[in-house]
């Protein structure tokens, strides 16, 4: 018996590992997040709405190399994406010097927001903006689509000279589009505009 325990022994004294050599156990090795199911999510608590992935009805209209292409934004300035109910909103990096706050150069502030708006059961088709807005709208040509941009926001001064406000309709799909200046010309806000009525089913 005696020299079964000291076989035990030396097994034990010379056939373990130190503590030193031994890999890091499973727990303490650090876990990376899940990738989200969007791709990716532009993080700041001060947006509006929250940081979160888009959700339908407006998730999928546009893609990132949608406003890539139309209004030549650069892929590597590309965010993340956000929602505000069920507007989603693309943010790039501003253009605007980065040691000023300003609409140009804030990141939460230089986006393209695209909203699907619904129409109540029953009711016809609209052909304009809600005339219940009290803004001055003038039209924009698109292809099979009537097409309006915002020329004025009654109390909401200021907001034109930073954002293309659009809307588009083709029978009863209705969209809305707004897009930072410093993201999209207007001419080019337009462009994506006809995309994205084009991509509403």
């Amino acid at each position: 018996m005696p020299r079964i325990r000291f076989a035990a022994s030396l097994v034990l004294f010379f056939g373990c590992q130190s503590g030193r050599d031994l890999p890091p156990q499973p727990e303490n090795e650090p876990k990376q997040a899940e990738a989200p199911p969007c791709g990716k999510i532009f993080r700041d608590s001060k947006v509006r709405g929250g940081s979160a992935c888009c959700a339908e009805p407006a998730a999928k209209i546009l893609k990132t190399a949608d406003i890539v292409a139309a209004c030549g934004a650069s892929a590597g300035g590309y965010l993340g994406e956000t929602r505000d109910g069920t507007a989603c909103r693309f943010h790039f990096k501003g253009t605007g010097p980065a040691d000023e706050k300003t609409p140009a150069s804030d990141p939460k502030q230089t986006y393209v927001m695209v909203t699907r708006l619904p129409i109540p059961p029953g009711a016809a088709a609209p052909t304009m903006p809600d005339p219940m807005l009290v803004w001055t709208w003038k039209k924009v040509a698109l292809r099979d689509a009537l097409g309006w941009k915002a020329t004025a926001t009654g109390k909401e001064a200021g907001l034109l000279e930073h954002q293309t406000i659009l809307w588009a309709g083709r029978g009863r799909r209705i969209i809305g589009l707004h897009a930072s200046k410093s993201v999209c010309s207007e001419a080019q806000a337009e462009a994506l505009l006809q995309k994205a009525i084009d991509a509403t089913e």
